[in-house]
């Protein structure tokens, strides 16, 4: 175990600056991603959850290539198969090189949806970078149960370091040794675990719902205690955010909170940061924080391109914030809004045209 000291010592050599999660202002309080943290993001269906999770470790797998650090990354996607993950992930990367947008749509052909030739020869230019990503992540596309994924963490881990054992005598007197701890061959490595959502991970036999995601929730925890592990997961909000009552008894608070996780409470109380993520036009709100959402005659509304993002627990700094995100579904993109008395005739232009 690390010293006070030698903790603070390596901060100040920057090994806890944290990978990018594609944001700034909010890494004022969450420093990007970082390891030995455990994360959970709520959020609705169709609120952007998945998309924002993505957005956030294509981020980070990036920074850590700029940086030349090991990242090594288990992805249980549980809700999106391949082919769609890929052309979504194709998508997000083309907005990154190019700025420009080819849906997921139109790179599967869905419909009436086609690529013309030059956005064909985008594509098929940014094939290798989607390649060279994909190759750092493990895909999991059929579900397990929490012990499953508990013992190929283990099994993983166990490789990618050295276990350190003390001493001791059991109740018969006999020697005995016990982990009490793990060091990486690579202190700078990230090894991460993702999973998109709790609720579709498998039931460990004779388990109910809540049992299953306690189970996997209280997993987590010795994963990132012992190795060090990234973990992020997803969960399902209560439908509606329980929003009518809310603004009968909280006046128009209807931002996320702890109530809303559906299933079981515990991953929250274990997890070290806790995000949830809003549509606030899906609520039929016409203003959220200061931003014009649907409001009648307004020189912009955001409509469905505002998402609230706010972090609801933080065990690393201040909790409670929430800040706005302009919502990209059609590249996976979200950008950290301007501040409300900073919007200018540029912004407003820019959104009503993504807004025809």
């Amino acid at each position: 175990m690390k010293t006070f000291e030698e903790r603070i010592n390596d901060g100040l050599k920057g090994q806890y600056q944290g990978l990018s999660n594609g944001f700034e202002r909010i890494n004022k309080y969450i420093f990007g991603l970082q390891r030995s943290c455990y994360y959970l993001l709520g959020g609705s269906s169709g609120s952007g959850k998945t998309t924002l999770v993505d957005y956030m470790l294509i981020n980070a797998i990036e920074d850590a290539e700029r940086q030349n650090m090991p990242i090594n990354v288990f992805y249980y996607s549980l809700e999106i198969n391949e082919v769609s993950k890929k052309a979504n992930w194709l998508s997000v990367l083309i907005h990154q090189k190019y700025d420009i947008i080819i849906t997921p749509e139109k790179i599967k052909g869905l419909g009436d949806f086609r690529l013309d030739e030059d956005e064909l020869e985008i594509v098929k230019n940014t094939i290798p970078d989607l390649e060279k990503l994909w190759s750092k992540i493990n895909w999991i596309w059929e579900s397990a149960n929490p012990t499953g994924i508990y013992k190929s963490a283990w099994q993983h881990m166990s490789n990618r370091g050295t276990f350190k054992y003390s001493e001791y005598k059991d109740e018969n007197g006999e020697d005995k040794k016990r982990i009490e701890g793990f060091e990486l061959h690579n202190k700078n490595e990230y090894n991460v675990i993702v999973g998109d959502h709790l609720a579709l991970l498998h039931l460990e036999r004779g388990f109910t719902l809540k049992e299953n995601l306690d189970k996997i929730s209280e997993y987590s925890v010795k994963l990132r205690n012992l190795f060090g592990m990234t973990i992020i997961w997803l969960q399902q909000f209560n439908d509606g955010l329980s929003s009518i009552e809310r603004i009968k008894f909280k006046g128009v608070d209807i931002s996320p909170q702890q109530t809303d996780f559906k299933d079981s409470r515990n991953p929250y109380t274990d997890a070290d940061v806790v995000l949830g993520i809003m549509n606030a036009y899906k609520l039929d709100m016409e203003s959220c924080l200061g931003y014009n959402i649907n409001i009648k005659g307004a020189k912009y509304n955001l409509l469905e391109r505002f998402r609230l993002l706010k972090i609801i627990k933080n065990r690393l700094s201040r909790d409670g914030m929430s800040l706005g995100l302009l919502f990209i579904p059609e590249a996976g993109n979200f950008e950290e809004l301007p501040y409300p008395g900073d919007i200018n005739q540029e912004f407003i232009d820019r959104i009503n045209k993504l807004n025809k």
